[in-house]
């Protein structure tokens, strides 16, 4: 492997690359008595003894029956020693990690009695071990120049990289003992104590038989894909980089919100979806995000019925046969896989008319109110259509369902459109009318052809810019050629009917939609309508108003009594950051622009706990806008990341405040 090049950014250097161990474990065969750890732990390593083996050569310990995994005692020591005086004719296991906190060229001395070799790898994997160094005879405590070959020659090691090591000794009869000290950057020679020790761990999974080759081809793909789809430099070294030796690849913890130094968070579950971040990464969901696949069945529920959690269109299946699709049994609450578990009949109540959204902003951008409008026949002129909208700037979106009045056969009917500015018109879901523009009162006319009893579903938009505003619709029958009544041949939902219809199957029951702004005929559950970035189905699943987020008082199962209006959209923010690219690597070397991949940036409101991370900004800028900040104090780290990956530490914390 070849040495990796630091980046420099301010005062801060921190290396973060590697590779880490990942070791096939034959369960069956693991002993009874000491089995290995699965997760490595700063501070200590193991040191196992095995007894009643004679002699002084280190192959009378390896070729004992006993060793590695099932040793007489086993101990935790904060240091690379062992003290003396223990028995007679055994022999010492140690094994582990070495992590140096500053990249350069170490050398490393054993002392020990009687025989003792250091193997050290060049990465975290035992397979890379050597001897480096060795006691041919005996030493006293601490005599590290009795042999040549107590020194080893110079070792370059990498900051923050961890190299696994072992040392083997054996014990004939007297004086036991063993030490092993280094010197290098920034370090005087001294025994290698905890702050660079790990323990060893041997995670359970590797090549072997098919399933596990398969494993770890899904393995491979999965940390190629999240490299690629991030646009970070993709490491191809494998097993892929594990600091906390967690079994969860470093670069999908850091994209997860997760900690890559953090071996217990792999069994936590920040999404609470069901599912804890080790069978998400396994699985290949998304920790952050309780509903990967987006069809509005949580990803743990989904994998609890042996359906696809990155699959949306299993939404609409329909996994027991019983007339339910997985979705609507989801949403009543019923069991997907059982037949016998069924939803109650959720429809709509209706009544006569539409119901009119009214928005503040010509897009709809913020939702203030939704009511009952008989028929859509508006002449505002220059005042306001309600209360809590301007006299200008404010768009309406009605719904409702058209029912034609004649008894039987085929007739046309003609929808007409008459508004001042842009309008739209939707049946069954299908735009037919699209004249999104500023201009003075005119008509729009479109034909369609109905069955008796037939429904069709319509939606009307329109937006008001300034001056005049006027919105009629008006449905003719081309027999007659006279219009319909509205009263008698329109309907829309109840607001205060409890029902789980979900026409757009997006996976918000219609009434709800309708009630906080959203649209019951077009799939928007992952529109963002807040400056928070909390969707649509995330604002539904948490009982919050997907404009304001204020808590509602219904949500996840669309229940509800009398619509709320929402208060004002909380005030947001933006704050720009600036920085300098760095110059130098940590060995003094220069680093060149070329070289610079992207700028990281996280960000939070709490300066211990950076939890959100901005998208990468390009090496050609050093200065960047974040923006959708609701009011308070944030603060914000950059990390500089390299062409091959590798990472600064983070900047100082810097904080602004948005009011």
């Amino acid at each position: 492997m070849s040495h990796g090049k630091l980046v420099g950014l301010g005062s801060t250097i921190l290396f973060i690359g590697g590779c880490q161990s990942w070791q096939y474990v034959d369960i069956e065969n693991m002993p009874p008595t000491a089995a290995t750890p699965e997760t490595s732990e700063p501070g200590y390593i193991e040191i196992r003894y095995f007894d009643n083996i004679a002699g002084v050569d280190i192959e009378a310990l390896t070729s004992s029956i006993q060793y590695p995994d099932n040793p007489d005692e086993v101990i935790k020591a904060t240091s690379l020693e062992i003290p003396g005086y223990r028995a007679d004719n055994y022999g010492t296991l140690a094994r582990g990690f070495i992590q140096p906190q500053q990249s350069g060229d170490y050398r490393f001395f054993v002392a020990g009695n009687d025989k003792v070799e250091l193997w050290l790898s060049t990465d975290s994997t035992a397979e890379n071990a050597k001897v480096i160094a060795s006691v041919p005879g005996y030493t006293n405590p601490f005599e590290f120049t009795k042999y040549a070959s107590q020194t080893s020659a110079n070792q370059f090691l990498e900051a923050d990289k961890r190299y696994y090591f072992r040392v083997l000794h054996k014990e004939g009869t007297a004086s036991d003992h063993f030490k092993v000290a280094w010197e290098g950057p920034g370090l005087s020679r001294q025994i290698i104590d905890g702050a660079y020790l790990h323990s060893w761990a041997q995670p359970g999974v590797g090549p072997g038989d098919d399933q596990t080759s398969q494993e770890a081809y899904h393995l491979g793909y999965r940390v190629g894909f999240l490299d690629g789809k991030e646009a970070l430099a993709f490491n191809p070294s494998y097993p892929p980089a594990d600091q906390d030796q967690d079994g969860l690849y470093d670069n999908w913890e850091i994209v997860n919100g997760l900690n890559p130094n953090d071996s217990s968070d792999a069994n936590t579950d920040p999404d609470g979806d069901f599912l804890v971040a080790a069978d998400e990464f396994l699985i290949g969901t998304y920790e952050n995000n309780p509903d990967s696949d987006g069809d509005g069945i949580p990803d743990g529920v989904e994998f609890a019925a042996e359906l696809d959690p990155l699959d949306q269109s299993d939404a609409n299946q329909d996994l027991d046969n019983d007339g339910f699709s997985n979705l609507e049994e989801y949403l009543a609450g019923t069991e997907l896989n059982n037949p016998e578990s069924v939803p109650e009949a959720l429809e709509p109540s209706l009544i006569s008319g539409f119901v009119g959204q009214y928005y503040n902003g010509t897009s709809f951008d913020r939702f203030a109110k939704a009511q009952y409008d008989p028929q859509i026949n508006f002449d505002w002129g220059k005042g306001r259509p309600i209360p809590e909208l301007p006299e200008d700037q404010f768009s309406v979106r009605w719904s409702g369902e058209f029912t034609p009045p004649h008894d039987s056969g085929t007739r046309d009917y003609d929808f007409v459109t008459t508004t001042n500015d842009g309008v739209r018109l939707y049946l069954n879901g299908q735009v037919v009318i699209d004249d999104w523009n500023g201009a003075p009162t005119r008509d729009h006319s479109y034909r369609i052809s109905t069955e008796a009893g037939e429904k069709i579903s319509i939606t009307m938009e329109n937006f008001e810019g300034r001056g005049n505003a006027f919105a009629r619709l008006t449905i003719v029958d081309s027999n007659t050629g006279s219009a319909v009544s509205a009263t008698e041949t329109i309907t829309s939902y109840d607001l205060t009917s409890t029902s789980t219809k979900d026409s757009d199957a997006d996976g918000i029951p219609d009434v709800w939609e309708l009630k906080y702004g959203l649209s019951a005929y077009v799939n928007d559950a992952a529109s963002v309508n807040n400056g928070s970035g909390v969707s649509n189905l995330e604002a539904y699943e948490s009982s919050l108003d997907p404009f304001t987020l204020e808590p509602v008082s219904d949500g996840g199962d669309g229940s509800g009594s009398e619509p709320v209006t929402p208060t004002p959209e909380p005030s947001v923010g933006e704050i720009t950051l600036s920085w300098t690219a760095p110059g130098t690597r940590v060995d003094g070397t220069s680093i060149s622009l070329s070289e610079i991949s992207h700028y990281l940036i996280h960000y939070g409101q709490d300066s211990s706990n950076l939890d959100k991370t901005w998208p990468p900004v390009s090496s050609e800028n050093t200065s960047e806008t974040i923006t959708g900040l609701p009011a308070g104090t944030w603060h914000f780290t950059v990390t500089v990341v390299d062409v091959d990956g590798l990472k600064s530490a983070p900047s100082e914390v810097v904080s602004a405040t948005v009011q």
